[in-house]
């Protein structure tokens, strides 16, 4: 996928641009799960889990799509941005559960 947005010089180039895509969404998935906790404290875990998954969907596919590196770049934020609500499956998680799960 990297090899056909014709952003790398050359062959080696091809896997730092692959790596800066595949560490984007982890940068930012970082970067917002104490905000997807808190939010989902305010208003509940339930539509914070359907904003975050509908997201996840469209950035998703939005990746899927694209044509440029850049695009893809963005694509890949988004999904992280949206993607750090993971804190607050595993809290739903640890409330439905008890000592015998």
């Amino acid at each position: 996928m990297v090899a056909d947005f014709n952003v790398a010089k050359s062959p080696k180039d091809i896997a730092f641009y692959a790596s800066l895509l595949a560490a984007a969404f982890p940068i930012c998935q970082m970067m917002t799960i104490m905000y997807w906790s808190r939010l989902s404290d305010r208003i509940g875990r339930r539509p914070v889990l359907m904003i975050g998954l509908l997201g996840y969907l469209v950035s998703f596919l939005m990746f899927g799509i694209c044509r440029s590196f850049y695009w893809a770049l963005f694509a890949r934020c988004i999904n992280g941005l949206l993607a750090g609500n993971v804190a607050v499956i595993k809290s739903v998680f640890a409330e439905i559960s008890d000592d015998t799960n």
